[in-house]
């Protein structure tokens, strides 16, 4: 059994570590700018066997079987019946979609008793919960645990079955799900300087896979290892290779999901059905990706309860920091503005903003520009005082990721309002709560850095 102690020394340059095991003591010495990252305490494991606990009891009391389901498991069941499974592929890959990895699972989950997806994606659920702790919580500890657990369970009950809960949950949340370890290499070089070794390669190179089969994170996926190369390589003057393997298996998902014969088929089949007869114009394409993101919110809705805690925790940060009422102050209590709004004001909301006229089109145009444009003010005055470029502009490029990963849909013909192509964008809600959160729980908490225990 391995004991392990760390401890800051009076002496600045150095912290000691000392490992006991079997008797012997090793003597490491870890630079006072190498951050050690915490592992889990006990303590705090409570809250995320509670969390497990309440999403495994949530799954028996759903009905996990409507929608899409029932469509997937009719169309599957012969090919499933034959155990032809890559028929089954070939078939949706002709004529629907280009998420052949995602489809191989829900073609074996849709037809095995609902019960092992309920443990299987409790399981998933639970990672993406303590994967998003670890990443976005800038302290640990029970309270900090709970605080993130809670945030994301505002996600977590956000509607995920407008098309089916379990077809949605594979098909957005899984993918999600194997995104979010690619970033912990970055991570762990930024606070301990250690590069990945050949098990993390692997590891991503899977994750990069399944992940980008997802049209939103792929676009997202890309945005990210984009970033992360462009910094190390600003920082380092060296090339991030782990990421640009990474990022050359994103950039090929991408000419896979282009040049898919079933995406453009099911394209036509919805503009038959939405009776279009003509492609978008480029402005409207614009217009299209400007309003999309803000065709959800603007009807008062108990599923986007992470939106109001989000739009709560921006002018809350600011005032916090400033202690005074000022113009940023204003701009940033916009969104939550808007959204209180919604209680009086009945806007319309089209389930097709492709239907809507080019004056109400504008209109909704300028509402996205307001809510959205004051979130990112907002975020970049948060950040402008910060020494270190990730913590100054990090939350904005977080934000900015997850919008565009909902904007770009606007330039399909889907629903514009449905609640799971908000799942990215509402996370990265999440994310910056969390990291806002945790710094203000630790002034309340008046917690001091000197000491770490491991």
């Amino acid at each position: 059994m391995i004991c392990i102690v760390g401890f800051m020394t009076n002496d600045k340059s150095k912290t000691t570590l000392l490992i006991k095991k079997k008797s012997r003591i090793i003597d490491y010495n870890v630079q006072p700018n190498m951050k050690l990252t915490e592992s889990i305490s006990n303590k705090t494991l409570i809250p995320f066997v509670l969390a497990f606990i309440a999403i495994l009891t949530f799954h028996f009391f759903i009905d996990l079987t409507t929608d899409d389901y029932k469509y997937f498991r009719i169309y599957a069941f012969g090919y499933y019946e034959q155990g032809d499974v890559m028929s089954f592929l070939q078939w949706r890959y002709a004529t629907w979609t280009s998420r052949v990895m995602i489809e191989f699972f829900t073609f074996w989950f849709v037809q095995f008793p609902t019960w092992i997806f309920a443990i299987v994606d409790s399981i998933i659920v639970l990672a993406i919960v303590v994967m998003t702790y670890l990443l976005f919580s800038r302290k640990r500890g029970i309270i900090y645990a709970s605080a993130a657990i809670l945030l994301t369970f505002m996600y977590r009950i956000t509607d995920q079955g407008s098309a089916g809960y379990l077809v949605t949950m594979i098909v957005y949340l899984w993918p999600l799900a194997a995104f979010l370890p690619t970033l912990f290499p970055f991570k762990n070089s930024l606070e301990n300087g250690v590069a990945p070794q050949w098990k993390t390669y692997v590891t991503c190179t899977c994750c990069a896979l399944f992940c980008c089969n997802c049209e939103q994170v792929c676009i997202a996926a890309v945005l990210t290892w984009v970033a992360i190369i462009s910094y190390t390589y600003l920082q380092t003057r060296q090339i991030n290779k782990l990421y640009c393997l990474l990022l050359l298996i994103a950039l090929a998902n991408l000419v896979f999901i282009a040049t898919c014969p079933g995406n453009s088929e099911r394209a036509m089949s919805e503009m038959a059905r939405l009776q279009i007869t003509e492609p978008f114009s480029p402005i409207k394409k614009l217009a299209l990706c400007i309003a999309s993101p803000i065709a959800k919110y603007m009807v008062l809705r108990w599923h986007s309860l992470i939106v109001w805690a989000f739009s709560a925790i921006l002018p809350l940060t600011i005032y916090i920091r400033d202690k005074r009422k000022d113009i940023p102050l204003y701009i940033s209590m916009i969104p939550l503005a808007m959204l209180c709004s919604t209680f009086v004001i009945q806007r319309p909301v089209f389930t097709m903003l492709q239907q809507a006229s080019a004056i109400q089109l504008s209109l909704i145009c300028v509402l996205s520009i307001a809510f959205y444009g004051s979130i990112i003010f907002t975020l970049l005055y948060i950040g402008k005082d910060k020494k270190s470029f990730i913590t100054k502009y990090g939350p904005t490029f977080i934000f900015v990721v997850g919008f565009f990963s909902r904007a770009c849909l606007g330039v399909t013909v889907s629903f514009q309002d449905t609640s799971r192509t908000f799942f990215l964008l509402e996370y990265s809600m999440i994310a910056i709560s969390i990291l806002f959160l945790s710094d203000h729980i630790a002034k309340w908490k008046d917690k001091s850095d000197n000491g770490i225990l491991v």
